[in-house]
């Protein structure tokens, strides 16, 4: 498996970087790619996690305890996952506008 790839991407654990993005922010237009930009990344990170899980349980016999808890896991990532689509799709038809 290839390891996450890591863009410039700012770290928003640090309230003055959360602040910059803000501010850096002028109207809605820009502030709907934004939100679509987070939006793909977070669908890239369930994707692989999703693949991550269904490697791993294909290695689990099905009597293993661990087995119920990681499908139900992948379900609900996928039901995330179709949500993040729709919300997309749902942007980007907003910014074409």
């Amino acid at each position: 498996m290839q390891p996450f790839s890591k863009k410039d991407a700012p770290d928003f654990s640090k309230p003055e970087v959360q602040q910059t993005f803000v501010h850096q922010t002028h109207d809605s237009k820009e502030l709907m790619q934004k939100e679509l930009d987070v939006n793909q990344e977070e669908q890239i990170l369930l994707d692989k996690r999703i693949r991550m899980m269904k490697t791993f349980i294909n290695d689990l016999p099905s009597s293993d305890p661990q087995y119920s808890m990681l499908a139900v896991q992948i379900q609900m990532d996928q039901l995330e996952l179709d949500e993040l689509k729709v919300r997309e799709t749902f942007l980007i038809q907003k910014l074409s506008e």
